[in-house]
């Protein structure tokens, strides 16, 4: 459960640029500061002494920024909380985050104060400051339209500093809104709002996880961009806030009397946004894999070809053997149609060609290990030696095999390609012969298992014709040949 911070051993330092020499004004800034400075310092809300709220409006230069902010994480035994409001841009070679000045110009990304050295003042070895809460509402000019503030895709990646909570005021390529006819800038009004008045249903004090459910909630309702957050170890359960909506905090206040008709209901709302958010991260997770999945797989079809073409291939009759070097690191194979490299040949290291089949070279290392080199562009070549060529031992069992190979090469880039089907029946089912089952995650198509007749299998999923069997010791993989089993 969340405690309180103690506002007598806490420090904030807000900072906030609402005048430009090169970009636009934003004026709601400069309200921000003092709207946020009194909040804090509400004995009803937090209760931080006036003299441990820095308030820095127009920062002159990075070093009173990052030297106030080092100087307060070192005076603060409890919590610091760094806020910013402004122009946020980004370094078009790097994308990293910058917090403009004002007088920043967006040519220059020097003039600006890059967001990693408030991290390292953040993380300063010296700082006293048990918990952190850094908390952005920024924008990025190149994309800024009257009333609005945009920002980097990356912000809230690229400003996770280790124990803290990082709040930012819009996600992806959204614009943080600053709407002309309003005092604050739209996160911060949320946020200030919120601060004074709590939170209905939820316990006292806030943690910043309820803060910015709530915070996401009311800005998504009113079709506005919304907030990010990144926690670090226990950075959700950081509180600088009394709740003043918490049943028993305020009997007499009337937000509290409107609001708790709407407890439960708004409790269901933020449960199933939670829902739909690890819902949306778990497809996206799952998305990335298959993605990755299916590269490995392309590639080893790619590699089957060169290596079945190679296998295939008439040695050169009139071949002179000769040392040679690599410009980078590259796969050795081997003879018997594997898919899988024997070893990884070094660059500044002489090796010896000793044959050649079409474009690839059966080559002989200083160890003795001797296979085939498919990628024989940009050598480096040495001395001709007096050897005896050799024609390789692609015998009809390495040409089988590698016809094998890249049959079940082909199919596995067929299956992952294919999304898995949406209605499937998990059903038992059992081989008419030995099949071998495939890992979804191996790039060398080796089998992990194989499924014998006679024994009963379960399959769990369908990716076109091949099936996600679960083996006997429980472990999942492809089964990528299914003609002629038997359902159960």
């Amino acid at each position: 459960m969340a405690v309180l911070s103690d506002p007598a051993r806490s420090r904030a330092v807000l900072i906030g640029a609402h005048h430009y020499s090169a970009l636009e004004n934003l004026p709601a800034v400069a309200a921000n500061l003092e709207g946020l400075r009194s909040a804090f310092t509400a004995g009803e809300v937090w209760g931080l002494p006036p003299e441990a709220c820095t308030v820095i409006p127009q920062p002159a230069t990075a070093a009173q920024v990052l030297d106030t902010v080092r100087e307060n994480g070192r005076l603060a035994e409890d919590t610091l909380v760094v806020y910013y409001a402004g122009h946020g841009l980004t370094d078009p070679h790097t994308d990293e985050l910058y917090l403009a000045l004002p007088d920043s110009d967006p040519e220059r990304e020097y003039t600006s104060l890059r967001y990693e050295y408030v991290r390292r003042a953040v993380l300063d070895p010296a700082a006293r400051a048990r918990r952190t809460v850094v908390i952005l509402d920024c924008c990025y000019s190149g994309r800024a339209l009257l009333g609005q503030m945009s920002a980097s895709s990356h912000v809230a990646e690229q400003t996770v500093v280790d124990g803290t909570c990082v709040i930012t005021a819009c996600a992806e390529t959204h614009l943080a809104v600053s709407p002309p006819d309003e005092t604050y800038t739209a996160f911060t009004g949320e946020l200030i709002t919120t601060l004074i008045e709590g939170i209905a249903g939820r316990p006292d004090p806030i943690d910043m996880e309820s803060l910015y459910r709530h915070l996401r909630m009311r800005l998504s309702g009113k079709s506005r961009p919304v907030p990010q957050q990144r926690n670090r170890n226990s950075g959700s359960l950081i509180a600088i806030a009394r709740n003043r909506a918490a049943a028993g905090a305020d009997p007499a206040s009337s937000h509290h009397g409107a609001a708790n008709a709407f407890t439960s209901r708004q409790r269901d709302a933020e449960r199933r946004l939670a829902e739909m958010e690890a819902t949306a991260e778990r497809l996206r997770t799952e998305a990335e894999q298959l993605r990755a999945a299916e590269l490995w797989a392309r590639k080893n079809v790619a590699v089957a070809q060169q290596l079945a073409k190679a296998l295939g291939s008439s040695p050169e009759p009139d071949f002179k053997p000769y040392w040679f070097a690599i410009p980078a690191a590259r796969p050795l194979m081997s003879e018997d149609g594997s898919l899988e490299a024997q070893l990884l040949l070094r660059p500044g290291v002489w090796h010896l060609a000793r044959g050649r089949r079409g474009d690839a070279l059966i080559v002989e290392t200083e160890e003795g290990v001797r296979g085939i080199l498919l990628d024989a562009t940009g050598l480096e070549r040495g001395d001709i030696v007096e050897a005896e060529p050799v024609t390789g031992r692609s015998g009809r069992k390495a040409k089988a095999r590698i016809r094998e190979n890249l049959r079940h090469a082909e199919q596995l880039v067929g299956t992952l390609t294919r999304p898995p089907e949406e209605d499937f029946v998990p059903f038992w089912f059992a081989v008419p012969m030995p099949r071998p089952l495939v890992a979804e995650d191996d790039s060398s198509l080796t089998p992990f298992a194989e499924l014998q007749p006679g024994t009963w299998y379960l399959a769990v999923a369908q990716h076109g014709v091949a099936l996600v069997a679960q083996s006997q010791s429980g472990r999942r993989g492809l089964l990528l040949d299914t003609t002629g089993i038997q359902r159960g």
